[in-house]
């Protein structure tokens, strides 16, 4: 029963991230101050920790969930974006890499952590210090000047700079604009032939998608880099997920380990993926299809070797150990890669259709999406291999999932 509730929350949280992140980017777009999206993602994650204390149903539970999911949404999506919009292009990979390895420490730390936390002080404690590292986070936000507000502001004083010093103006000079990202465009006056477009082709560009429904999601769908990232985000949560599923079932039944042990050994998993900052480095210095291709050559064999696992010996044990060190790195090698090489190429696609860079929306629906993939495979992972658990066996399990490991592969 307990099995079951820890499924069905994993399937809630999913769910709700996968309907928060599109909101999220369409707010996060739209929105003048990126402070706002990332502030009422804080809240519902101060909500959600509150509930979570408090509760004494499952019912409770499960709202808490939904609040945890709307949270990540929003706070993904929004924090993904600025990152990419601060950072130069040439070590996006580095960064993203960075970003990721905070992610992983939370998840390395707070299980040890809480557990020390909580037989030293108790269950108040441990949602305390929770609330508190939140608080910090929202203060933090408050504070936070991104990249389009500083830009706003130069570009304020620099208007008040030239007014002061040529006074009504050059008529006679190019016309200069400063696009989203901080290249300056010179219009200048040019006679347009019987064939050109009357307004230039930039508008003529423009105007034909915002006659369709979600224009900018429909140019990123349609990106073959932007679809393997995607896809390589869904195989990796999926994964993630179903070891969460049924990797503590499996020791708890073939190694006889009590829950202190199902625990740690998600530190093999979680331990390589604090090195994500260096496959980050070595994609933008390698080439990222070169170190996503790495990441599935380690994941998907050891994937399918895990099968051979089968009695509670101590070279079992080691095997699974030294089989799951390898696939932590794998799956965190082609995400890191394939994630970074996603804002290069919507910075392509932003320099091909320049309507697409309005409010950086490109790049926040872009990590919308990574986030609605990380969802549903937060959804599909546990259901799927907990049904194959229960149905079938260890082995055919993680046959599967090799196979669907190496599925992510084809598009790279």
């Amino acid at each position: 029963m307990v099995q079951s509730w820890i499924t069905i929350l994993f399937v809630v949280f999913g769910c709700f991230m996968v309907l928060g992140a599109p909101v999220a980017g369409w707010v996060t777009q739209h929105s003048p101050l990126r402070q706002v999206p990332l502030v009422v993602g804080l809240m519902a994650a101060l909500a959600a920790t509150l509930l979570f204390m408090l509760a004494k149903a499952t019912y409770i539970l499960v709202i808490a969930r939904c609040l945890q999911g709307i949270s990540a949404g929003v706070v993904y999506t929004t924090v993904l974006a600025l990152l990419v919009e601060s950072v130069e292009r040439d070590e996006v990979g580095s960064w993203i890499g960075f970003a990721l390895s905070g992610v992983n420490l939370g998840v390395l730390v707070a299980p040890v952590l809480a557990g020390v936390i909580y037989q030293k002080a108790g269950y108040y404690a441990v949602f305390s210090i929770c609330l508190a590292i939140i608080a910090i986070d929202l203060i933090a936000a408050v504070l936070l000047i991104d990249k389009r507000r500083a830009r706003q502001w130069s570009s304020d004083s620099q208007k008040a700079g030239n007014g002061s010093k040529h006074g009504n103006g050059n008529p006679t000079a190019p016309n200069v604009e400063e696009s989203r990202n901080g290249r300056t465009t010179a219009h200048h006056n040019t006679q347009h032939d019987e064939v050109s477009p009357l307004l230039g082709n930039g508008f003529s560009k423009a105007k034909v998608p915002a006659k369709r429904w979600f224009p900018t999601t429909r140019a990123l769908l349609a990106s073959p880099q932007i679809m393997a990232a995607l896809y390589s985000t869904f195989v990796h949560s999926t994964l993630h997920t179903s070891f969460d599923a049924v990797l503590p079932r499996f020791v708890q039944r073939t190694f006889h380990w009590d829950t202190s042990g199902a625990g740690l050994i998600f530190l093999t998993l979680t331990v390589p993926s604090l090195m994500t900052p260096l496959f980050g480095i070595l994609s933008d210095r390698y080439g990222r299809r070169l170190v996503a291709l790495l990441g599935f050559t380690l994941a998907v064999p050891n994937l399918a070797l895990l099968g051979i696992v089968k009695n509670a010996d101590l070279v079992r044990k080691v095997l699974l150990c030294v089989f799951l060190v390898l696939i932590g790195m794998g799956i965190n090698l082609f995400l890191t890669s394939l994630v970074s090489d996603m804002s290069f190429a919507v910075e392509r696609l932003e320099a091909d259709n320049p309507e697409l860079s309005e409010n950086s929306g490109a790049f926040t629906e872009a990590y919308a999406l990574v986030d609605v993939t990380f969802g549903a495979g937060t959804v599909i992972g546990p259901l799927i291999s907990g049904l194959l658990y229960e149905k079938t066996t260890w082995a055919i399990t993680y046959g599967v999932l090799a196979a669907f490991c190496f599925s992510g592969s084809l598009p790279v």
